[in-house]
């Protein structure tokens, strides 16, 4: 997790504060103001009603106060020292660090700040399903277990404790997993996206918060269900990065849902899609998964909903959201035709923006579980 004296010296926002007014830029544009972009809604049928708002604006927060690893491809390597050296690009007055092997394969950072986000989302991710870590009706003693895209490995390490007879195995791009591990929990560096040369015969593979950043979901999705054992399941989980609203708080222009579109467009600059979770149904059919099977949860972004489960999911998926533009600010953004300067001001309203509870704005967050 972070350094607190790191982000002491880089004066870094702590999660769950509004940003410091006087740390923003205050020169004014150069360009014209930029128009918003406007787009159609992802499709996908929401199952949840609309969350209820709480009647007042001053609602409280705290926060306010603030085996071997060539068994997977010809290109697996093991932890060796070249990978641990993680390449490092401007963006953060610390620098930030990323993926070594397949250098600019993955947008986001792997440093610090971005481990502690994948903390956040995974905590998240159980406060939003009652803690469960799944959803499939998987066999009640699986022999192996696949984690892609696995990140910090706390997935699998959960995972492990509930299947102690089971191989876990844990596949990311980078070496950042925690060396004590349960015994039955192994990590390997590779691609997800290369081919897969291990035997296969999985009960479950899993795939959580990552679908977005794949190029080739068909492929990726065809390798699950030829690795997988008759009647094992694929279950993939994410969230859409189209910002929605319910009751028309949200104005036209709103700067949290231009940088979600605005994310979604250097996605597809990179060859990815912020809205591949809602387009599954077809693919897992194409496979040929059967027993398809979408859970549709509805996430706010801020305190505002009046359940106060639901505000302490919009809370910290709100801090979420303020570390993630941070990190697209860094290099995904980069991408786009704007000045750095436009970019940087239009960024710190964003980022502002955030905190303003009159805005209802909520984002879906996708489950797909499917059977061979």
């Amino acid at each position: 997790m972070g350094d607190p004296a790191r982000d002491s010296e880089t004066d870094r926002p702590s999660a769950g504060k509004a940003p410091a007014t006087d740390s923003e830029p205050t020169e004014a544009k150069v360009a014209e103001p930029r128009k918003p972009v406007t787009e159609d809604a992802p499709n996908i049928e929401e199952q949840d009603p609309p969350l209820e708002a709480t009647d007042s604006e001053d609602v409280y927060d705290d926060d306010d106060d603030m085996e071997d690893t060539d068994e997977y491809s010809a290109a697996s390597v093991t932890v060796r020292s070249s990978i641990w050296e993680h390449e490092f690009e401007g963006g953060r007055r610390v620098r930030m660090a990323y993926h070594h092997y397949r250098h600019g394969r993955y947008p986001l950072p792997n440093d610090d700040e971005e481990q502690e986000r994948e903390y956040m989302k995974h905590v998240l991710h159980l406060e939003q399903t009652g803690g469960k870590l799944f959803n499939a009706p998987i066999a009640p003693n699986p022999q192996k277990i696949l984690d892609l895209c696995t990140g910090t490995g706390l997935w699998p390490v959960a995972i492990a404790k509930m299947f102690p007879s089971a191989e876990i195995v844990g596949l990311d791009l980078s070496p950042i997993q925690p060396f004590m591990v349960p015994p039955n929990v192994r990590f390997l560096v590779d691609d997800v996206e290369d081919e897969w040369m291990d035997r296969g015969g999985y009960d479950f593979i899993n795939l959580r918060h990552s679908c977005m950043y794949l190029q080739d979901m068909d492929k990726l999705i065809n390798n699950c269900y030829s690795h997988l054992k008759e009647g094992g399941w694929l279950e993939i989980t994410d969230y859409c990065t189209f910002i929605r609203c319910d009751d028309g708080t949200m104005p036209p222009g709103h700067p949290v849902a231009q940088v979600a579109r605005m994310m979604h467009q250097c996605l597809l600059n990179y060859g990815m899609n912020g809205y591949t979770i809602n387009e599954l149904e077809q693919k897992y059919k194409n496979a040929g998964f059967k027993n398809i099977q979408c859970r549709v949860i509805k996430t706010p972004i801020g305190p505002w909903p009046r359940d106060p489960k639901q505000r302490e999911v919009g809370i910290l998926f709100r801090d979420i959201i303020h570390e993630l533009i941070r990190a697209l600010a860094a290099k995904p953004l980069k991408t786009l035709d704007w000045s750095e300067t436009e970019m940087e001001v239009f960024l710190a309203g964003a980022r502002r923006a955030l905190w303003d509870k009159k805005v209802h704005c909520y984002t879906n967050f996708i489950s797909w579980w499917a059977q061979k």
